[in-house]
């Protein structure tokens, strides 16, 4: 479904990323789940960088396109509760990046 309004999400990824200073290093968006690798500043957490990346994004979205609402949500939001967040500590950046980029989802 998030086909549908693919190059409207990853403009509104990179207007939040530009918003609060983050960088997004790499993005995939899928069908039904999106992958971002973000860089932020320790000032923010991982519960508010979702936060704001979900949140604008799953609002505007909705708003712009009621019918996707209607027919794949019932009413309800775009994004579910959840999230992962991992770190690039064990890993190096390359190796997160090519997981978004090169790995079909």
């Amino acid at each position: 479904m998030l086909e549908l309004v693919q190059d409207e999400l990853a403009e509104l990824f990179h207007g939040t990323a530009e918003r609060f200073g983050h960088e997004i290093v790499s993005m995939e968006i899928a069908t039904e789940h999106v992958h971002l690798f973000v860089k932020a500043d320790p000032k923010w957490s991982p519960a508010e960088i979702a936060k704001q990346f979900k949140g604008y994004s799953g609002r505007t979205i909705l708003r712009r396109h009621p019918e996707i609402k209607q027919r794949y949500f019932w009413g309800s939001g775009l994004w579910k509760d959840g999230y992962y967040v991992g770190t690039t500590g064990a890993v190096s950046e390359d190796v997160v990046r090519r997981y978004i980029e090169e790995t079909e989802h």
